[in-house]
């Protein structure tokens, strides 16, 4: 078996020992022919210390040779001889399994070919994954204190809108980009663009990404969901359980208002809206439901050609029961001409819609405003645990307490966060400082007002911003075809309530 004998002592050792390197070299030829291998090389690491195998140029030669298939074997005289570092000695014997060489030491009759050797180095591993997990613990502990200090934990990139120099902890604005953050934001709330279409605008204007890659609605939405616009920082985005956002040290982008708008018209679009975008005449698409069975209503467009010659197309509804087979459900095809007209009279008519609601809206009030001091509460108990487990830390940190008993406190603290973050999400929770008070009187009020001076792609937006369902049904009356009947909206479900 080809065998590589190595050797390593380093000035203060073998003034204290006394063992020079050609005493191990020796034992170790010795050792070898008795088992009757050959010696492929001998690597002599004389005067270097073993706390790392990077400045070693003899074992570096050796793991070259092994991964070339030259050595099978490697016998050294004691363990701490090959390294005195845990992971590297994993490192190690990761390279000799993988390239089918053995491993040998002569002090500690360890020879990874016997059940016995194989054994002491599992109990190795054990030890390294030990010291690997603690080393991670105590990263994450790092970058968790780090973000609760208000620090972006980026390394390599900082978020588009912002440039953060080595050494410098703190991200600062890029004002160029942050122009284009903002225009971002403002096309999606205040111009009612899909993120697709944000996306192709930048990619048409050739507006560079952070990365040099083109744009795309899952980038544009990530964009628009990112609290580092508005001052803030996030930690953990990928496990809920122990997310958080703290405040940032860095400077804002956009406006909290700003931002909050965004987050309502994001999940509110991924409610309502189709898997592909509608044409804008077509703005009634994914807020159509059938009065008769409460299905959602499908769209089914015709294109026609008027006598002049002109190409037009006609929008109209079928309650998705009766596409699929006539007899599941009565409804009749609507058309969006007579589903207008409707939602114009119901709008009309809501004077005295709600005013039979004002009883009910009462109670909401009233269990809004109990709902509101039971959060306060839970978010007073979060704070103190927050100050607790920085107090926690800072003990650890000055060691007054061992890392056993930190991880323990630690532990028990999240636990308990974790218990009030869950009673929190019981609650709809809307900003205190950015309160959504708009009324279905409101809404009402602006839809008589403004909706028919709206272009379609504004109809859409506010259908978005503020109407979830539209229930409609034809209005039947004896003796006339169903065909030419108009249309009845029965109730509308708002966004805000």
């Amino acid at each position: 078996m080809e065998s590589a004998i190595y050797c390593r002592v380093s000035t203060e050792e073998q003034a204290q020992e006394g063992f020079s390197i050609r005493a191990q070299e020796q034992k170790l030829k010795e050792y070898a022919n008795v088992k009757d291998w050959s010696i492929f090389n001998i690597y002599m690491d004389e005067g270097i210390s073993g706390k790392n195998i990077t400045e070693r140029p003899a074992i570096t030669r050796m793991i070259e040779d092994i991964k070339a298939g030259k050595v099978k074997n490697v016998l050294v005289f004691k363990l701490d001889r090959l390294t005195r570092s845990v992971a590297d000695l994993v490192y190690l014997i990761d390279v000799f399994n993988q390239n089918n060489c053995a491993f040998n030491s002569l002090m500690e009759s360890l020879d990874t070919s016997t059940a016995s050797g194989r054994m002491f180095i599992k109990i190795i591993g054990i030890f390294a994954e030990f010291e690997r997990e603690n080393i991670a613990e105590r990263v994450r502990v790092g970058k968790e204190r780090k973000a609760r200090e208000g620090y972006a934990n980026n390394t390599i990139y900082t978020s588009y809108g912002y440039d953060r120099e080595n050494g410098n902890n703190i991200q600062t604005v890029n004002e160029t980009e942050a122009e284009i953050v903002r225009l971002m934001f403002d096309m999606y709330v205040n111009q009612g663009a899909s993120l697709a279409a944000i996306a192709r605008s930048l990619n048409i204007q050739k507006i560079p990404s952070k990365h040099g890659v083109l744009w795309n609605a899952g980038t544009i939405k990530g964009m628009l969901s990112n609290c580092t616009y508005i001052g803030n920082v996030r930690y953990s985005l990928k496990d809920k359980e122990r997310y958080f956002e703290s405040e940032g040290k860095h400077e804002a982008i956009i406006t909290e208002d700003l931002f909050n708008k965004t987050q309502i018209l994001l999940k509110k679009n991924s409610m309502v809206a189709p898997t592909k975008k509608p044409h804008e005449p077509n703005y009634y698409v994914g807020f159509i439901y059938c009065d008769e069975c409460g299905e959602k209503y499908f769209t089914v467009n015709t294109r026609y050609e008027t006598k002049q010659g002109e190409k037009k197309t006609c929008y109209a509804f079928i309650c998705s029961k009766r596409r699929v087979r006539a007899g599941l459900c009565n409804s009749s095809q609507i058309s969006a001409v007579k589903i207008e007209a409707a939602l114009i009279e119901y709008f009309a008519q809501c004077n005295n819609i709600f005013t039979s609601d004002s009883a009910e809206t009462a109670r909401i009030e009233q269990e809004k405003r109990k709902a509101d001091t039971q959060i306060q509460g839970l978010r007073d108990k979060l704070q103190h645990l927050d100050k607790r487990e920085k107090e926690v830390m800072k003990h650890y940190i000055d060691g007054e307490i061992e890392f056993d008993n930190y991880r323990e406190m630690k532990k028990q603290l999240e636990s308990d966060k974790n218990f009030i973050r869950a009673e929190l999400a019981k609650y709809t929770i809307i900003d205190d400082d950015n309160p959504v008070t708009i009324t279905k009187e409101e809404i009402a009020a602006n839809f008589q007002e403004s909706w028919q001076g709206l272009t379609d792609a504004e109809k859409r937006l506010f259908l978005t911003n503020y109407i979830k369902k539209i229930y409609v049904r034809h209005e039947i009356v004896e003796g006339k075809r169903r065909d030419r009947l108009g249309a009845v909206v029965t109730k509308v479900e708002f966004n805000t309530f």
